[in-house]
């Protein structure tokens, strides 16, 4: 009798756990796991086939997240020298940054210098606040304690799946808000999530990995307070957090701004509290960038006008005709997306587009199936204003802030997705034809993208390091007399053996050294052997071939107009490439060809331009050429 009791007992509870689980293994949600499981899948694949930096500015999102958690990179800060060391070894995702490049200098070097790699040496990140930076340190450490995560890149590029999948999981309940089917969300959600401009960002280190999250989280905010769950507050609150995890997520706010005055102008009621919160939300991300902006103003290091890269890209005059071209290209991240080589180009790219034009014509079909004052048309206005002005916006900022004319990129807009999911709900409802059409671009997009990451495999794109127990590294620095050369340092040796161009073997300590009185542009070869007391044949060596810098000064003259410099000089014999830096006070950064010209100067304002040239062991610091220009007087 006992043992019946007992086995009731069991019976009752094993019944009692699975009644408890039941409720999650329902079919929506068996459906969204595997949708975001091969999602994630094709993430973590990308991470594995793409061992070089992302050509969107990984750099500098690996060096501010190796900095957090911090108060923020401020302005004019260059990168840390572990950054650069990476970096030399992996490569950037762009021609002729490969694993080694003396651009970046050597894989390895103990001694990089940061000026000549990515954006001069200067970390432009400074734009974002340290929210998303400092989550994804710290969730890092705990991904690199997982099996086959060997780097702390791998580690904090990993993290960019979490963000994606808690995006699409959100995504996919608020389309569930508004009663669209458990196969429409997986089509709409399954296409976000392998759309290759949303793979890409989660598969590499930037705060773009936050959008999808960010927009969401404000969309289901706005969702419950229309219905009534959820005070109004909520709103703007969650919308300070999506802007501070990356501030183009305002473009999420602007929807919700858009589609409120909307709603007020269609029915008339509840005005107060509508326009309280379209104000409120409206007015937290305004603050929040300004906020930013001022701390970091406070904090500078450099003026922000002044960076290299943005001197290289300034104009003296707001050009209208791109105003025209933003206008024209409606902000959709399906528009111009980044196919990196590992996966099929040239499926993924048609696709893209075919994605842009048909979320395009969903939004018109949502506004020719809805009612006329009804909140998804609301929505649909939302939408289009926050595609077509945040480019505009973006644009007009940068003019404005730093004289620059640049486009905004169709990822900044990946915060709008989610309310552009559920704006088009009612046609995925009313026409299945349309949701089977999602759905068979979501597998065709899925199954391109998976095929790529699973044919490509990892490749072998990272520059090797010197093994120190059978070479040495050597690298040199030049000019155009001498040569400071280094290697690396081998554990159990003593000292070392050089020779230089044929000269006898010579015992040297330290790992550097420098040699003066050499000939202008000639090559030369330093050779290394590391030994001890006991044995010199038997330890590692390692060589280097290094030219010094050519012997020629620029000769640099300038034009100018009231708003413009522009320098000339003639090529120096011997020169691959040349630095210049305007003023003393200012960092030199490397500039293709003999002409340079700088825009956006105020009238009768004078200016100096140093010019030197190199190749690429070194430059002739000796022979800096200059020209002082003073600009034209504003007739005006």
């Amino acid at each position: 009798m006992l043992r019946i009791l007992a086995v009731s007992s069991v019976l009752d509870s094993f019944n009692g756990v699975v009644g408890r689980l039941r409720p999650f293994w329902k079919a929506d949600r068996v459906v969204l796991i595997g949708v975001v499981a091969v999602v994630v899948g094709i993430v973590v694949l990308q991470v594995r086939d793409h061992p070089k930096f992302s050509r969107v500015d990984e750099l500098q999102h690996f060096d501010y997240v190796l900095k957090s958690p911090s108060a923020g990179v401020r302005i004019g800060e260059q990168y840390g020298l572990e950054a650069v060391r990476v970096v030399a070894c992996r490569g950037i995702d762009l021609p002729g940054w490969e694993p080694g490049t003396p651009k970046l200098s050597e894989c390895g070097d103990p001694l990089p210098d940061p000026s000549l790699s990515h954006s001069n040496g200067y970390n432009t990140a400074y734009l974002h606040t340290p929210v998303y930076y400092s989550a994804t340190a710290l969730a890092g450490s705990a991904v690199l304690r997982l099996p086959g995560v060997d780097s702390w890149l791998v580690a904090y590029r990993l993290v960019g799946a979490v963000w994606l999948a808690a995006g699409l999981a959100l995504v996919w309940y608020a389309l569930g808000l508004v009663n669209v089917g458990v196969w429409g969300r997986a089509a709409v959600v399954g296409l976000l999530g392998v759309s290759p401009v949303v793979v890409h960002a989660s598969a590499l280190l930037n705060p773009d990995a936050t959008a999808l999250l960010g927009g969401a989280a404000v969309l289901v905010a706005l969702l419950k307070w229309e219905s009534g769950r959820w005070p109004w507050w909520t709103v703007p609150a969650v919308s300070a957090v999506a802007v501070w995890l990356r501030l183009t997520n305002s473009a999420a706010v602007g929807v919700v701004a858009v589609y409120v005055v909307l709603r007020v102008w269609q029915k008339r009621d509840r005005v107060r509290e509508r326009l309280l919160v379209a104000g409120t939300s409206f007015a937290v991300a305004v603050l929040s960038v300004l906020a930013w902006r001022l701390w970091q103003r406070y904090r500078q290091l450099d003026e922000e006008q002044d960076l290299p890269l943005y001197v290289a890209e300034r104009f003296g005059y707001f050009r209208w005709t791109s105003v025209d071209d933003q206008l024209r290209a409606v902000l959709t991240p399906f528009r111009d997306q980044w196919v990196p080589e590992v996966l099929p180009r040239n499926v993924l790219v048609p696709l893209g587009g075919v994605a842009d034009v048909g979320l395009l014509v969903l939004l018109g079909a949502a506004v020719a199936f809805t009612a006329a004052r009804s909140a998804h048309r609301a929505l649909v206005g939302g939408v289009l204003a926050a595609m077509v002005g945040m480019g505009v916006l973006t644009m007009v900022t940068n003019y404005w802030t730093l004289s620059r004319d640049s486009l905004a990129p169709g990822r900044y807009g990946l915060a709008i997705l989610p309310f552009a999911a559920a704006a088009v709900a009612p046609v995925l409802r009313r026409r299945a034809l349309a949701g089977v059409l999602v759905g068979a671009l979501a597998c065709a997009t899925g199954g391109a993208m998976l095929y790529g990451v699973l044919s490509y495999g990892p490749k072998a794109a990272i520059a090797a390091s010197p093994d120190s127990e059978t070479t040495i590294g050597v690298w040199c620095s030049t000019t155009s007399t001498s040569s400071l050369w280094r290697w690396n340092e081998v554990p159990g040796a003593t000292s070392y053996h050089v020779s230089f161009d044929g000269w006898s073997w010579q015992e040297h300590e330290g790992t550097t050294l420098t040699l003066t009185g050499q000939p202008a542009d000639t090559e030369a070869v330093l050779h290394v052997q590391a030994g001890n007391a006991d044995a010199w044949d038997s330890g590692p060596s390692g060589s280097r071939v290094c030219r010094t810098a050519p012997q020629g000064r620029p000769n640099v003259s300038c034009t100018t107009t009231s708003s413009s410099y522009t320098w000339t000089w003639d090529p120096v014999e011997g020169a691959t490439r040349y630095r210049v830096r305007n003023q003393t006070a200012h960092p030199w950064f490397s500039h293709a060809g003999t002409v340079k010209t700088i825009g956006g100067a105020k009238p009768d304002r004078e200016a100096v331009l140093y010019v030197q040239a190199g190749n690429a062991d070194g430059w002739n610091i000796a022979g800096t050429g200059e020209a002082a220009c003073r600009t034209n007087h504003d007739k005006g």
